[in-house]
Order: C-alpha cells, then structure tokens, then sequence
C-alpha cells in the first residue's frame, strides 16, 4: 500500500514539476559536459591561460550549481504544498475578459480617436 501511495505521489509531482524536471536534466547534463570539454582544454592550454580558463570555468559551474539548487528548491516547493489552490480556467477568462471591456469603454469614451486600431473598434463595435 505504501509503495502505491509513493508511486501516486512521485507521478503527480512529476506532473506538476515537469518543467523543473526536464530542466534540471538539463543543467546536470550540461555541468558534465562543459567539465569534461573545459579539462581537456586546459590540459592543452598554455600556462597564461590556463588561469583565465579555470575562472571562466568555476563561474560557469557555480552558476550552473545555482540554477540546479533553484530548480530543486522549486520542485521541493511544490512536493510540499500539494494542496496548493489554483484559479480555474472561468476565474482567468472572467479576468482577462473584464479588462478588455474595460479597455474597449476607455478607448470608444474618447474625445478623438488617435489611432488606427481605435477608428477600427469604433467602426465595429458600432455594428
């Protein structure tokens, strides 16, 4: 029973997180592979710039590392605040809605019309 819970568990944090899934894939990949490019280079590298290489190259990985440690802060974020209330699909059109009419009332309440796009509502929503 327990292991069909965990099981549900990770599935629905994975479907939550995916994005910071895939991203962290990313960057872990992305760390391995710029440390084993950046090695070999400074292995061949002359002494003057083999300095500015190992700069370059632990800016690089440190900030790689904070952007791993972001995505997994995220991801622990979201696995613990499961139950978090989001708004429904009506909520958002109902919003993005009002402010529309509010924009059309604004321009169509003008003295004159300055642009193109007013002179066009106007026309329109005269029907």
């Amino acid at each position: 029973m327990f292991k069909t819970i965990k099981y549900l568990f990770l599935a629905s944090l994975y479907r939550k997180a995916k994005k910071s899934f895939m991203m962290l894939f990313v960057y872990v990949i992305l760390l391995i592979l710029f440390n084993f490019i950046i090695d070999d280079i400074i292995n061949i590298a002359s002494s003057e710039l083999v300095y500015i290489l190992l700069l370059i190259k632990w800016v690089v990985v440190l900030s790689l590392l904070s952007f791993i440690a972001f995505h997994l802060l995220k991801i622990f974020n979201i696995a613990t605040n499961p139950f978090e209330a989001k708004s429904t699909d009506k909520e958002i059109d109902d919003t993005k809605q009002t402010s529309s009419d509010i924009k059309k009332e604004r321009i169509l309440h003008k003295e004159k019309l300055f642009t193109q796009s007013d002179l066009i509502m106007q026309k329109y929503t005269k029907g």
